[in-house]
């Protein structure tokens, strides 16, 4: 039997509660390869998902059967003039669309799950005022590893602007010469 084919996309990853540093990077790893990536940091899916991160914080790190949350706290203003309907419809959308694949070679194991979970006579939705969202619960270990992110690893501090001397770096528009 030949042996099975591991897929370049697919990134290794053991789905158990991390306590080692090692374990948190290869959490954050496949967290900004399937998450952070695949969305913009201006997409409405951010806000939501770190008003979510935040709330399993706040709840001592226990995964909740639901989570709701006033459509107000999880909007961004938009400069381009979009409705916190139309950004919630956006976000879920998007939350929807994401599947992670978890892979174990020693076991010859491959687990695509999808982020959402859909089984529950309670559904993930918008209902005007309200955003409930629920979680696969067999991610409910690696949703927990992704809240812990933040205390394990200081955010990056922010660029400077460059300086005088730098501002060839910085990208410009080419000039067209006039004939």
């Amino acid at each position: 039997m030949p042996a099975a084919r591991r897929l370049p996309h697919a990134t290794p990853f053991v789905l158990h509660l991390a306590y080692d540093l090692a374990d948190f990077k290869m959490v954050r790893a496949h967290w900004a390869k399937h998450f952070t990536r695949k969305f913009g940091p201006d997409e409405p899916v951010h806000a939501l998902m770190a008003r979510v991160l935040r709330q399993i914080r706040a709840d001592g790190y226990v995964l909740r059967a639901h989570y709701a949350f006033p459509l107000a706290e999880v909007v961004t203003p938009r400069p381009a003039g979009a409705t916190p309907e139309e950004q919630i419809y956006c976000a879920l959308h998007q939350l929807d669309s994401v599947v992670f694949h978890f892979e174990t070679p020693a076991l010859r194991q491959f687990t695509p799950r999808a982020l959402l979970d859909s089984s529950q006579e309670r559904l993930t939705g918008c209902d005007g005022t309200r955003v409930r969202v629920l979680f696969n619960p067999g991610l409910r270990h690696y949703l927990l590893n992704v809240a812990q992110l933040d205390e394990v690893f200081a955010p990056p501090p922010p660029r400077p602007a460059p300086s005088a001397g730098e501002a060839w770096l910085v990208a410009r528009p080419r000039r067209r010469r006039s004939p």
